[in-house]
């Protein structure tokens, strides 16, 4: 059995069994059995739980975040760019997988601040740093003419994207938490982009 396949099956497992029992009742041997590895092969590909859980996430995030920083020159570059990673995480975070996933990561960090942390920063934290990083090409090519932080302004704009959408998903005041996302979009990159473009 190669690498690659066993340590996919592992993660399978995990995301699956996470999603049943929550983080804390998912324990090494239980994983081994359900993924058919040895737990000596969970401990070849991860350092412990939470570093499995760090991946379920990371591999969770890959599914809207860019593989290749998208090329910044202009501010309608910028706009693009924003626009597309923007529409790509709200229609991620409107699945219905991935509001339980976030439900259970939140369940979980009340007793573990450990899981929130993982959690925070391999899905929230990463979000930010690809932001932040086309906001740093941006002023480094003169398209935006302030001096403000770039993960500042990356803080920013994913609240105006996820508002309080998520929120009223978890007290079950709503279904989904955004229903017209390219509306959405439109206003929270508009907003970003009147605040910190240089003026033409």
């Amino acid at each position: 059995m190669s690498k690659t396949s066993s340590h996919d099956r592992i993660l399978h497992a995990a995301r699956r069994l996470f999603f049943e029992h929550g983080f804390e009742k998912v324990s090494t041997d239980l994983l081994a059995r359900e993924a058919a590895v040895s737990k000596a092969s969970i401990y070849r590909h991860f350092k412990n739980m939470a570093d499995i859980l760090r991946c379920v996430t990371e591999a969770e995030a890959v599914k809207f975040r860019e593989v290749t920083p998208p090329k910044i020159e202009t501010l309608a570059d910028l706009r693009e760019a924003l626009t597309q990673y923007s529409t790509k995480l709200l229609t991620f975070l409107n699945a219905a997988d991935t509001m339980e996933f976030s439900r259970l990561m939140h369940e979980e960090a009340r007793d573990n601040p450990d899981i929130g942390r993982t959690f925070f920063d391999a899905a929230y934290g990463q979000t930010q740093n690809d932001f932040a990083k086309m906001f740093t090409t941006a002023q480094s090519k003169g398209v935006l003419s302030d001096e403000t932080d770039a993960m500042d302004i990356a803080e920013d704009l994913m609240g105006l994207l996820e508002g309080l959408g998520m929120v009223r998903v978890q007290l079950g005041v709503i279904k989904v938490p955004y229903v017209d996302i390219e509306k959405r979009t439109k206003r929270a990159v508009t907003t970003i982009l009147c605040m910190h473009a240089k003026p033409s």
